[in-house]
């Protein structure tokens, strides 16, 4: 049988989780502050009109409060999926070791704790993003494994690796 040429033990502790709910919304969807920005401005530029004329200062502060005020929501509903999702771990994700086996065609992810293994071939990942501290493996669009950083022995060769591997579906964000 073939050994896998990189095997990498990793845990996904609650804070990374929450880390990983900030990268999804915010980073790995680009659009979503200018798209908060420019809808703000469309509802400021009503704000500021009052009987044909244009208030310039009612239409700035208007502004700079509506995309605030939708950055905290977006803040909040995190925040609110983050705890739902602590609270409810009946299963031990968090803290529980995940093994991700790198062969020449396939990923294999084991996790004793949940008494889970998984096997997919690279072409049927959605997407792999790499962030900071973070490599994200997207299984669907909204289905993910992490890998930290941290718990990679040689970076630079797994960085080589992956961006081979999953050529156009890899991306640095």
């Amino acid at each position: 049988m073939q050994e896998p040429q990189i095997v990498i033990n990793t845990y996904m502790e609650k804070e990374d989780y929450r880390k990983f709910l900030y990268i999804a919304t915010f980073k790995k969807k680009k659009f979503t502050v200018p798209l908060l920005c420019l809808i703000s401005l469309f509802a400021s530029m009503i704000i500021g009109f009052d009987n044909g004329y244009f208030h310039l200062t009612r239409f700035i502060v208007s502004w700079i409060f509506l995309t605030a005020l939708a950055i905290v929501v977006i803040i909040f509903k995190i925040e609110r999926q983050y705890s739902q999702r602590v609270k409810t771990d009946k299963t031990g994700t968090f803290e529980s070791m995940s093994t991700f086996k790198f062969y020449e065609d396939r990923i294999v992810m084991e996790n004793e704790t949940l008494k889970s293994t998984g096997e997919l071939k690279y072409n049927q990942f959605f997407a792999v993003l790499e962030s900071k501290d973070y490599f994200i493996f997207y299984l669907t669009a909204n289905q993910a494994s992490l890998i930290r950083k941290k718990d990679v022995t040689n970076l630079d060769e797994f960085k080589a690796f992956v961006a081979g591997k999953f050529k156009t579906k890899y991306k640095k964000i």
